[in-house]
């Protein structure tokens, strides 16, 4: 039965031609080059019939203004042919129109030259050179030089260069040149030159230019250009370069916000660093480093250093900052100015006391006559 329906359809596309040529060279037109049997616009087409109601077969579409039903093509248009298709767009080689409105289906593109609404499904591609909105799905890629809404994947890429929201996916990579809202996933990367809303994963990395919130993954890194909100994970890295980071953030190697302040859940393989401060549950493997306050449970296989610490902080090696208050507890207290509550270590420094000391050697300014004891040094 398949067999004997492609047979037929093959073959009254085959009959177009002839009937195209026919038209053309006695001159007989119903509003364009093709055959028109048609009752007042509704019915059957054969080649160029500019608008139908029902089903227009031709081998290559030219002056096609509207169709509503289905139009069917074996091959490409050499040019922009423009017109709606609405309802039903199939192609041997692919459909193509100013709009397409409904399902279009090739098998290779299926090109909308303003606009693809609906459902579109090619074997190599879907591009729409306007908007793609609805259901687009190809062997290769989707590509949107508009916006990009609802649900897209492309076995190699996923591109929009404008917004695009709903669900991308693409094999390698998806990418928007706007805002990404939704879910994105690609197997190397998703990247955004604007802002992320929503949830990705990308196999190597996620990046945006903007801002990213929701839950974000990257193999290797997850990097925005503005601040982090959510959570975030990275097989080396989890960066916030100029805005804040805040959340649950996990970085293989760092968690970093280059010029702004971690705050949350912070876990680090080798550091947690915060340029503007570093607040929260903060564990490193190496170090937790802010230029001005670490404030919470700050926890750091070798250092703790900021100009201010606050809260609970304890190190192997080191706690070094110029103001604390709270507990410190690591191999050496550097506080180089004021330490308030209680600091226990191998030895404890402080130019001004305002607490305890316990350690093998303790030191506080602040004690004229004892400055340095052994066991215990305390002032208040």
């Amino acid at each position: 039965m398949m067999s004997r329906a492609c047979a037929t359809i093959l073959l009254v596309l085959a009959c177009s031609l002839p009937l195209q040529l026919l038209a053309q060279e006695s001159g007989r037109k119903e509003g364009g080059r093709g055959l028109s049997l048609t009752v007042g616009g509704t019915g059957l087409a054969l080649g160029d019939v500019p608008r139908v109601n029902g089903l227009r077969i031709n081998v290559m579409d030219h002056d096609l203004e509207e169709v509503n039903g289905l139009n069917l093509t074996l091959w490409k248009p050499h040019e922009e042919v423009g017109g709606v298709v609405r309802g039903l767009a199939l192609g041997v080689v692919g459909p193509a129109a100013g709009r397409l409105q409904g399902i279009s289906v090739g098998l290779g593109a299926v090109v909308g030259q303003e606009s693809v609404q609906g459902v579109g499904l090619g074997g190599l591609a879907v591009v729409s050179e306007g908007k793609l909105e609805g259901l687009g799905l190809a062997g290769l890629a989707v590509v949107s030089e508009g916006h990009t809404r609802g649900l897209s994947l492309g076995g190699l890429a996923n591109v929009s260069e404008g917004d695009l929201s709903g669900i991308g996916m693409g094999g390698l990579a998806t990418v928007s040149q706007g805002d990404l809202s939704g879910l994105g996933f690609g197997s190397l990367a998703v990247v955004s030159e604007g802002d992320i809303r929503g949830g990705t994963l990308g196999g190597l990395a996620t990046v945006a230019q903007g801002s990213i919130r929701g839950f974000s993954l990257g193999g290797l890194a997850v990097v925005a250009e503005d601040g982090i909100t959510g959570a975030s994970a990275g097989g080396l890295a989890v960066v916030a370069a100029d805005g804040d980071l805040r959340g649950l953030n996990a970085g293989g190697l760092a968690v970093v916000a280059g010029e702004g302040e971690v705050q949350g859940i912070n876990l680090g393989g080798l550091a947690v660093v915060g340029g503007d401060g570093v607040s929260g549950l903060n564990l490193a493997g190496l170090a937790v480093v802010s230029e001005r306050e670490v404030r919470g449970l700050s926890l750091a296989g070798y250092k703790i250093q900021a100009r201010e610490a606050r809260w609970i902080t304890a190190a192997t090696w080191k706690v070094e900052t110029d103001d604390f208050a709270g507990v410190s507890l690591a191999g050496w207290n550097e506080h180089r100015h004021i330490s308030r509550g209680l600091s226990i270590g191998v030895l404890n420094r402080a130019r001004e006391l305002h607490g305890v000391q316990i350690g093998l050697l303790n030191y506080a300014g602040n004690n004229e006559r004892f400055p340095w004891l052994p066991v215990l040094n305390a002032h208040f």
